[in-house]
């Protein structure tokens, strides 16, 4: 059998350990939890399928994709929650093009099914290229930078946000970390559903943090509670993945919202990621359509916005 030509870019499909794959992303600057490898052992614990890439080009690894299959009646649908990631940032245009072409061409499924990406960066020079279709448009969140000093930190958010975090340490709140059991945490999960039906909005099924805390090891998760006195104000729920931390729900009571509970647990949380070695912490999605509040809270932080490119139809190609 000849030699791989280096120049032509492989897919190594399921191959790749999670101590490899975690190895890998261990340097990535922000790492969506979408794409590592422990919420695929969530997903799959809970009766779902995941097809893991390795994007392999001139004998070195450039980049890596998970993608979730979601079964629906005669049809599968493949999707890249916030991949690929790219592990070199100066990857030509036309070296990510064919990355993606030969994801979509190899993808190992059979029958009728469509593979989509939703690539967290905003440039679509290679989508383009290859002449992808958008299906949805771009998604927002809001980036901290947690390897600059508190200062600094505290001094980019917006006069508005600091002196509510003011207002809420004089009004003597008590902060106090969530237990790591489910029993522990279980009033936020229920209390944010409740929100969450209220407001029409969607997130990370309630069922699947449990998960998520025991396949991503006991700093996977970190919760945040205020009170007054013996009465619970505010919670605050985070995800973490290698030097990534994710905001995930949080919930406030009118009590809590009049006393700006929600700026003291962040703020506390940003000061107990960065002990942790976090470099990056993710605020979330930002909708201002069904949580506009939440959405100008995340804004004022003095956070970079990150807007992706959109979501693509990766296959079938539509020309």
């Amino acid at each position: 059998m000849g030699s791989v030509d280096p120049n032509i870019t492989l897919i190594r499909w399921n191959d790749l350990s999670r101590k490899g794959w975690d190895r890998l992303m261990k340097d990535v600057s922000y790492l969506p939890y979408q794409q590592a490898y422990a919420f695929g052992e969530v997903v799959e614990r809970h009766g779902g399928e995941v097809l893991r890439a390795e994007i392999v080009a001139e004998g070195e690894t450039i980049g890596l994709c998970q993608f979730v299959v979601r079964r629906l009646p005669g049809f599968r649908l493949v999707t890249a929650i916030m991949g690929p990631l790219w592990l070199k940032d100066d990857l030509p245009v036309e070296r990510r093009a064919e990355a993606l072409d030969r994801l979509g061409r190899t993808l190992p499924l059979k029958g009728l099914h469509a593979a989509l990406i939703m690539p967290p960066y905003a440039d679509d020079a290679a989508e383009r290229r290859l002449g992808l279709r958008q299906v949805v448009s771009p998604y927002h969140t809001v980036l901290l930078n947690l390897t600059k000093p508190e200062d600094d930190l505290l001094g980019a958010a917006e006069s508005t946000w600091r002196n509510r975090l003011r207002q809420a340490q004089d009004a003597k709140l008590t902060v106090n970390p969530l237990g790591r059991r489910v029993e522990q945490y279980q009033w936020l999960l229920e209390a944010e559903r409740r929100q969450r039906q209220r407001l029409g909005y969607r997130a990370l099924s309630p069922l699947m943090v449990p998960s998520w805390q025991e396949e991503g090891g006991k700093d996977s998760v970190t919760g945040l509670e205020a009170k007054d006195g013996a009465t619970r104000v505010a919670g605050l729920m985070i995800f973490r993945q290698g030097t990534t931390a994710t905001y995930h729900i949080s919930w406030s009571s009118e009590e809590g919202r009049e006393r700006n509970a929600m700026n003291l647990l962040l703020w506390q949380a940003i000061r107990e990621l960065k002990k942790k070695g976090v470099r990056t912490f993710d605020l979330g999605g930002v909708d201002t359509d069904h949580t506009p509040g939440v959405a100008r809270f995340k804004l004022i932080t003095g956070g970079e916005v990150l807007s992706q490119s959109g979501t693509w139809l990766l296959r079938p190609r539509l020309k």
